[in-house]
């Protein structure tokens, strides 16, 4: 382990000797977001260079496709001669900049957008200034301010990075799963483990009636939480839609946590700081707090069918009928890994969520 790499290690190391073990949340939140050693601070970590890549790295359309999808949302909303545009961690800029390139000849809907990003990486935020030359935007760290006037929120691949805390059923009781240091004599060591302990404070769990098996394990992430509450509200009082695209399921049963680093998994305990931490997201979750402020809710499909429904195997047609060879082998493969149910397809959810005022969301809402 080099001097770098350390940094991250020595942090959580004295956080937890001085305050004792972390909460899986307080872990991975110094893990990637650290002001200054921060896995998505210091990093770029999209691409083939990087640790993973996203939809809009893998195909132009995915970008074009939600471009006209939201152009159409603008329709729906009368055409509002303001509007925000916001994109909750925008990556690499790629799906920003392939939405505007397909949307250019829509005039009255580039006059009317005011573009806003929530970015925490400054790396990022430099790629993606390079992606978006020339076109007006504004950068912001937290969700938070936003103008009051119609909004559309795009979240892809954003909400599976939020931390998590996890609590296991054990003896009839609810055990936080923490983390702390290995080994008898922590103040030598530089390893971390998982351990179960009494949780911090009382957690109200809804099962349903269900009564949790011994060894269930849940997820809760509480800043999605505060997030969905945040942008329901603004989107209750000024009208507009969000669109989250995102891995995940309808609940929080079950241990999802998982590490990429350069494109494999890999331990979360090992390497802090150096890999992708991520969880499946909790739809039910959002779809409830989403309700709670007053909102319509879409029904959670999958990203193959949301795709063709947009029309992305007529886009790929056309953009075809100039490929061949190796070109059009890449072009096809990029189709396959969007759509396949076994790839992106079905992997990957969608869910659109809208102000009671909005017409029904194209693609979610029959």
């Amino acid at each position: 382990m080099n001097d770098k790499d350390d940094k991250i290690v020595q942090i959580l190391k004295q956080n937890i000797l001085r305050h004792g073990a972390l909460s899986l949340a307080d872990y991975m939140q110094i893990c990637l977001t650290h002001p200054i050693h921060g896995y998505y601070i210091k990093n770029e970590p999209i691409g083939t260079k990087g640790d993973f890549t996203t939809s809009p790295e893998i195909s132009q359309m995915f970008g074009e496709l939600i471009g006209l999808w939201i152009v159409q949302v603008w329709m729906d909303h009368q055409k509002p001669k303001k509007f925000s545009l916001v994109e909750l961690g925008p990556g690499k800029g790629t799906l920003m900049a392939d939405i505007l390139r397909a949307t250019r000849m829509i005039t009255d809907f580039h006059n009317s957008l005011e573009l806003i990003l929530i970015e925490i990486s400054p790396s990022l935020k430099s790629i993606q200034k390079r992606a978006l030359k020339g076109f007006p935007a504004q950068w912001k760290t937290e969700i938070k301010a936003l103008p009051n006037q119609p909004t559309i929120i795009i979240a892809n691949e954003f909400f599976d990075a939020l931390p998590i805390n996890q609590f296991q059923r054990k003896s009839n009781t609810w055990m936080e799963v923490m983390v702390n240091l290995k080994g008898l004599s922590g103040a030598d060591s530089n390893e971390f483990c998982f351990q179960l302990m009494n949780p911090s404070k009382e957690i109200l769990i809804d099962f349903e009636n269900e009564v949790p098996e011994e060894g269930c394990m849940i997820e809760i992430s509480k800043t999605m939480q505060d997030i969905i509450c945040c942008l329901s509200k603004h989107i209750h009082q000024n009208s507009g839609a969000a669109l989250i695209i995102d891995y995940g399921k309808e609940g929080n049963v079950g241990n999802t946590l998982q590490a990429v680093r350069k494109h494999r998994y890999s331990n979360p305990l090992s390497s802090p700081g150096q890999q992708d931490l991520t969880s499946f997201v909790d739809f039910k979750a959002i779809r409830t707090h989403a309700e709670e402020s007053g909102l319509i809710v879409s029904h959670l499909t999958n990203q193959g069918d949301f795709l063709k429904i947009l029309g992305i195997e007529q886009r790929s047609k056309i953009l075809s009928k100039g490929l061949s060879g190796n070109d059009l082998v890449l072009h096809q493969t990029a189709l396959e890994r969007l759509i396949n149910k076994n790839l992106m397809g079905d992997l990957f959810k969608v869910l659109g969520i809208r102000s009671t005022k909005s017409p029904p969301l194209i693609g979610l809402e029959t």
